[in-house]
């Protein structure tokens, strides 16, 4: 049952993606894959605010499952109706609470300051990206090739959390954190490079969003190593944790 779902009646000339679905489920299941130990294992420990934060996330990411779906199946009107609810409900809700959470992190003491630092900038930088990906996704909606690459740069970004958790599963990660977590970024940047080659390949031209997301991923990388020196901004971590 769940396998026909998944599977569009025909694929529309036209779709930018039409396996779309399986790899946002993939996402999920990278998702869950990294947050296995440490909050799946420990879930009736957890803070409410944790179940919150992941409930969002990956509702996000389900409802990115079901949007190409409806599109192939040319029921647009619903396809308008989730994505209407998904930017102006969903996204704002997703953007408060991580907020929260990167207060609750700068203020616990799970982690080293250091990398809770290193870690807030990364975070802050994906919740700015986050709605900026939404946005140009509304403004583009008419112009289906820029829309669907946005969005797609949605999933992206919420990658890597997970990502750098599911590395140590493979024994040669389990030494250092913050290289796993560069190594993560290093390849999103790799996926917006070869999603480039793919326009290129398929369409004689790149779209300006992998383009501005590779940046976008790239910069806050080094920076966020970076950071840790940077007065102003141990001043901003430092008003985030008294807020």
């Amino acid at each position: 049952m769940a396998t026909a779902v998944l599977i569009p009646a025909k694929t529309r000339p036209g779709v930018v993606y039409p396996h779309a679905q399986w790899y946002f489920l993939l996402a999920i299941v990278i998702t869950w894959v990294g947050f296995a130990r440490s909050y799946f294992a420990v879930i009736r420990t957890e803070p409410l605010l944790h179940h919150i934060h992941g409930a969002l996330m990956g509702g996000w990411i389900a409802l990115l499952i079901v949007q190409p779906i409806l599109y192939q199946r040319g029921k647009f009107r619903l396809h308008r109706t989730l994505g209407r609810w998904g930017a102006f409900v969903l996204i704002p809700a997703m953007i408060v609470v991580g907020c929260l959470m990167v207060r609750r992190m700068l203020r616990g003491h799970e982690l080293p300051p250091f990398i809770a630092v290193y870690l807030a900038f990364l975070d802050v930088a994906s919740l700015i990206e986050l709605p900026l990906y939404v946005g140009m996704a509304i403004a583009t909606g008419k112009r289906v090739q820029e829309h669907a690459r946005w969005i797609s740069c949605t999933v992206v970004t919420l990658l890597p959390p997970a990502l750098a958790r599911a590395l140590p599963i493979m024994p040669v990660f389990r030494h250092n954190f913050v290289l796993n977590v560069n190594l993560t970024m290093a390849l999103m940047c790799v996926v917006y490079l070869v999603l480039m080659v793919d326009d290129r390949r398929k369409a004689g031209r790149i779209y300006s969003p992998y383009p501005v997301a590779l940046a976008l991923t790239a910069v806050p990388t080094v920076c966020a190593n970076l950071a840790g020196q940077w007065g102003w901004w141990h001043w901003m971590t430092d008003a985030i944790r008294q807020s």
